[in-house]
Order: structure tokens, then sequence, then C-alpha cells
């Protein structure tokens, strides 16, 4: 397959489309967290390849080929990304950008192949070899080094996709411009010139829209950090005056309490066991008032603990603790106090959604040099769960920065997290290692 052969070979062209939209499939899957189950997606992409087939060959054979590569984009690129961004679990914006930016370096990739086996002077059989080793090798490429790095931005990066998304987009029509009109470049080779700088420009311009993207993922991770370090300061500060409240009632209830035993002699003397009772609940409830709530011998961890679960409670939730601070000096509070407001955060935010009853429960405990957690709350709609085994936001805008928080904690201390949903609970369970 040369550039003179374009001319010719309808049979070949056909499959050579086939192929390249084959590939390209591939490359936008690895960059993509689908909603369905496998048979779904391959069911669904195996019957748009055979939309592809069937119109691809009406096109060629009835106008030819190069009427073909003035539509193709209509009858082959927007069909595709129609259908991904269906199966996909991203943002409308951050789907476009990724299936434009596929559809345009396959594009690219498909003529350099085309050129490099003319160049070669190479026949059909060299041009499909040639076409399978490049494809399948990118795509490799892209699900070992690009998949991970690329869902976690997109999934910490929640704004600025729309303005992006369109910078794929103008660039693969500019490059099918560049290369079908008015005539097919294999007509005028001298445009290969023009598709090279093009080429060029779209290496700059995407080195330069990664930079802005992996800046304001660091930006939006330490906003959330700065967030997160102040509501602690807040709820401290809270805490401390509750506590200073606390000793001042403390302080007039032990005053008290000497007037207290001598009105209880005087009733028990008199044999007013009634009344003596009445001053015993009175006492109780006056005890009762000045409690503290403490779930752990941290005080930052605590300070964070007694924040959400109270504030949980005040919402309407039950609250079910059995709480063990990490080990003293083996894991620092103010880092493990941050993933506990994230969890805690997220846990109230979803019980907050629910109707009827809801629970949020808390447990933790040490064995063997390894800290366990686990936090379970109510949750009776279905989660979506990437490959990984993450949950995939479907708040939009701001939301998923706290689960990320998480796995980054879990990723430093190189500890276990799991996320499960059952029972019309959702669960995070952390298996911490100590230092």
């Amino acid at each position: 397959m040369t550039l003179g052969d374009l001319y010719e070979h309808n049979i070949l062209n056909i499959i050579r489309v086939l192929l390249i939209t084959s590939f390209t499939l591939g490359m936008m899957s690895c960059l993509t967290s689908f909603k369905f189950h496998v048979k779904k997606v391959l069911l669904l992409f195996g019957v748009y390849l055979v939309w592809i087939g069937i119109s691809s060959w009406a096109i060629i054979y009835f106008a030819g080929f190069f009427t073909f590569t003035h539509c193709m984009f209509f009858t082959i690129s927007v069909p595709a990304i129609a259908l991904t961004y269906y199966m996909d679990c991203s943002t409308p914006a951050q789907s476009v950008f990724n299936y434009a930016t596929q559809v345009l370096f396959s594009y690219i990739l498909a003529i350099i192949i085309l050129l490099t086996n003319t160049a070669v002077h190479g026949n059909a059989g060299s041009y499909f070899l040639i076409l399978c080793a490049a494809y399948i090798l990118v795509i490799l490429l892209e699900y070992k080094y690009l998949r991970k790095p690329f869902l976690e931005l997109t999934k910490a990066v929640q704004i600025g996709w729309g303005p992006l998304s369109l910078i794929p987009v103008s660039f693969c029509m500019l490059m099918i411009f560049i290369a079908n009109y008015p005539t097919h470049y294999a007509n005028e080779p001298f445009r290969i010139v023009y598709m090279i700088g093009n080429v060029i420009l779209i290496l700059i311009v995407y080195f330069l829209v990664y930079q802005s993207i992996l800046r304001q993922y660091r930006y939006q991770m330490l906003s959330h950090h700065k967030h997160i370090l102040t509501l602690q300061i807040s709820t401290m500060e809270k805490q401390a005056r509750n506590m200073h409240a606390t000793e001042e009632k403390l302080k007039i209830l032990r005053h008290d309490i000497r007037h207290f035993s001598n009105i209880m002699q005087t009733c028990l003397h008199n044999g007013s066991i009634e009344e003596a009772n009445q001053l015993l609940s009175d006492l109780e409830a006056a005890v009762g008032k000045v409690e503290i709530n403490t779930y752990c011998n941290d005080s930052i961890i605590n300070s964070v603990l007694a924040f959400y679960l109270n504030l949980a409670e005040s919402e309407g939730i039950e609250v079910q603790t059995a709480f063990t601070a990490p080990p003293a000096g083996k894991f620092d509070s103010l880092s493990f106090s941050v993933v506990l407001a994230n969890a805690l955060e997220n846990a109230l935010n979803a019980c907050k959604e629910e109707s009827g009853q809801r629970i949020i429960k808390l447990k933790s405990r040490n064995i063997g040099g390894q800290f366990l957690l686990e936090l379970s709350n109510t949750c009776r709609k279905t989660v979506l769960f990437d490959k990984e085994g993450i949950p995939i936001s479907q708040k939009g805008l701001g939301h998923g920065i706290g689960t990320r928080s998480i796995l980054f904690f879990a990723k430093q201390t190189h500890s276990m997290v799991n996320f499960q949903q059952e029972n019309g609970f959702f669960t995070l369970q952390v298996i911490a290692h100590a230092k």
C-alpha cells in the first residue's frame, strides 16, 4: 500500500479503514474507564465496526476513495466519539478531549505509516505489517505509561476541560483539512510539509496543556489540604473552647456537690426516699451536661472525630464507634487526621443524601504493627468503580479530591486501601503499616 495505491484497490482500502478504526478504538479504550462490563463494550464496538465496514464500502465503491476521505470524519470519528462517550464515566468535556486526541494522533500515525511504506517502496503486505506493529506498540505504551496518570488527573482536575477539549477538535479538523482539501495530499505531496509543521505545533501545544493540567492538579491538592488543615485548626480551637467551658461547669458542679451532699443526708435522715431519688436524678442530669466526647487519646485525631461525629449526630445520623488511635510515634497524626477528615466528610455527605435510617460505623485497632481502619456508611444507591476498584465520583465539579487524598496517603505509607459496597453500606478499609 503506497500513495499511488490510493487510486485503486478498494478492498485493501476498506481493510485499511477497518484496521485503523479498530486500533483507534483500542487507543481510546486505554485512557477510558467504562461504565459497562467487557462483554457489552465489545458488543457495542462490534456493531460500530459493522457500520464502518458497510458505510466505508458504500462510499468508496460508489464515490471513490478521495470522496470517502472528505467525509470520514463524520462517518467514522464522530460516531466513535459519541459511542465511547456513551460508555465513559468521565464528564463530557473530558471525554471529548480524550477521544478527539486519540483520533488526531491515530490520523497522524496512519499518515506516517503510509508515507514510511511509500519511502521504502513497500507493498500492501509490508504496509499492513507496519500498521499492525505500530498501532499495537502505541496501545501497549499508552496502557502501561499513560492510563493511570491520565485517569488520576481527570478524576482530580474537574475544571477547565471545556476550553481544553477544543484544542484536539480544532487540530483534528485542521489536519484533515490540510490532508484532504481541496484534493488529497497524494495528489499534492508538497502539502506533507504543512502537515509536518502542524504536527510540531500539536506537540508544543500538548506539552503546554500537560503543564497547565499538572499545575492545576497540584493547586487543587494544595487548596484541598489547606482547607482540611484550616478545618482541623478550627475544630481544635472549638474543642479547646468546649473543654474550657466544661472545666468551668465542673468547678461549679464540684462547688454544688457539697450542697447536694448535705441535702441528701437530710433527706435520708428524714426518710424522704422519693426526694432523694429526685435529687440523684438532678445530679445525674447535671453531670451529663458536662460530658466530654473523647474517642481516642490523640488530641489532633480526637478533634477531627469529635467535629464530624458530633455533626453527624446533629443531622440525625446514628454513629457507632470503636476507635483506637494509631501507635504513638509510628504514624504522623496530622497526615492521618487529614485522611480521617476526608473519609468522614465523604461518609457524612453520602448519608445526607439518604432517607430512612442512616448509620456511620467507625472502628479501628492495632494488630502486630499494623493499624486497621474500617469506616462504613449507609449507601443504598449504586456506586460505580473503575478497574482499579476506586469509586467514581458522579457529583461533578470539585468532587473526588478527598478519595485521591486517601489514596495519596496510602501510597506514601505503603498501605492498602479497599473500597466496597455491600448490603446497603459503602465501606472504606485501610491497612496501614507502621514505619
